[in-house]
């Protein structure tokens, strides 16, 4: 075949699996493949940043235990409902491949797909793979990567490391510079998400007078809708602090900052690795396999990024400082991390995918 004439992607539970999905559709649509379907669950995140843009199809799945196959499928009536549900999807529709981007809502359909001989590509966003990856592997013609240290966990000969799919990126220093950042020499970015991060608010809370006396440093923090008010009851702000419930679009605070202080989500790492910026980051303590230090140890190693736990004593702004007052150093991180970062790693995907059934 020159190309898949129906793709059927599967997503869904959070917007590190969503994200990636819709920037792997939009480049097989960009390089000519027209019948793109999605699956994902009812009234879902999924489906409320899929359906507006691309057909979508309604399954059930069933929320995963980390685990071996044989203590999931000890919940087998709700796990076979769906796999039974996906059968039928996959029939009526009858794609010539699935496309997965992990989390327990693709399962049912990478299980679908592979019990009727329908190529299968699965994509892992994480250092560590999720449950659903693990077990999909079997059914996999290729496993699409973000690092060397990701490929461990499936096999060699079908794992190839392509990056992080991210949304269509504007071109570095093509932003204008947002006006909290106008007539500092350096620039931080706080990223906690639209929740806020509680470890990285309470350092930075705790280190609000030393920052107060850094007047050629402009830090914008972003600590979460729910967390304002409570911040400014608590603390005066200095003037070389701007606080933000939430930057969207954030790009022009990314592209302008001089380092980045974060979590370390998939999704969000490799925004910040496209950019090209050096970044200290604070893995959520609670991610599923503790995942989010596994992406972070991955990025340390590299030299690209430093790592601080929220258990560890409060370290912040001294990396912070020591960062900005090295240059050089800063500047090597940001080469470390514009080596990893790879900005076209959707269309890398969608290639290899044509390219392997155009062979096949």
């Amino acid at each position: 075949m020159s190309q898949p004439h129906v793709v059927l992607m599967v997503c869904g539970g959070t917007g590190g699996h969503i994200y990636p999905a819709l920037a792997i559709a939009d480049s097989l649509k960009k390089q000519g493949v027209q019948n793109i379907t999605f699956a994902g669950r009812a009234q879902s995140m999924e489906e409320n940043l899929v359906a507006p843009n691309w057909p979508f199809e309604v399954i059930t799945a069933v929320p995963l235990a980390r685990g071996s196959l044989l203590h999931n499928v000890k919940m087998p009536f709700k796990l076979l409902k769906s796999i039974l549900g996906a059968l039928k999807l996959v029939k009526r529709i009858q794609p010539s491949i699935v496309v997965a981007t992990g989390g327990y809502v693709s399962l049912p359909v990478i299980l679908a797909a592979g019990l009727r001989k329908v190529p299968v590509y699965l994509q892992e966003q994480n250092a560590v793979a999720g449950v659903a990856n693990r077990i999909g592997a079997k059914f996999a013609k290729t496993i699409f990567v973000t690092s060397a240290d990701a490929a461990l966990a499936f096999p060699a000969g079908k794992t190839r490391v392509q990056g992080n799919p991210v949304r269509a990126l504007p071109a570095m220093g093509s932003l204008p510079l947002p006006s909290e950042y106008v007539g500092f020499t350096h620039k931080v970015l706080v990223l906690g998400g639209s929740q806020g991060a509680r470890g990285i608010n309470e350092k930075i809370e705790a280190s609000l007078s030393r920052i107060s006396t850094r007047k050629d440093i402009c830090l914008v923090w972003q600590a979460g809708v729910k967390n304002l008010d409570p911040i400014r009851a608590r603390v005066k702000l200095p003037d070389n602090v701007r606080l933000a419930g939430f930057l969207n679009p954030v790009y022009a605070y990314i592209d302008s900052a001089d380092l980045i202080v974060s979590r370390a989500g998939a999704s969000t790492l490799a925004e910040v690795l496209a950019f090209g910026k050096p970044s200290i980051l604070f893995p959520f303590p609670f991610a599923t396999a503790n995942h989010q230090e596994h992406n972070a140890r991955v990025l340390e190693r590299a030299g690209a990024s430093l790592v601080e736990l929220d258990s560890d004593p409060n370290g912040l702004w001294d990396k912070v400082e020591r960062l900005l007052d090295k240059p050089q150093a800063l500047q090597a991180m940001a080469q470390k991390a514009k080596g990893l970062g790879m900005p076209d790693a959707a269309d890398r995907i969608a290639r290899d995918i044509l390219s392997l059934e155009q062979r096949s």
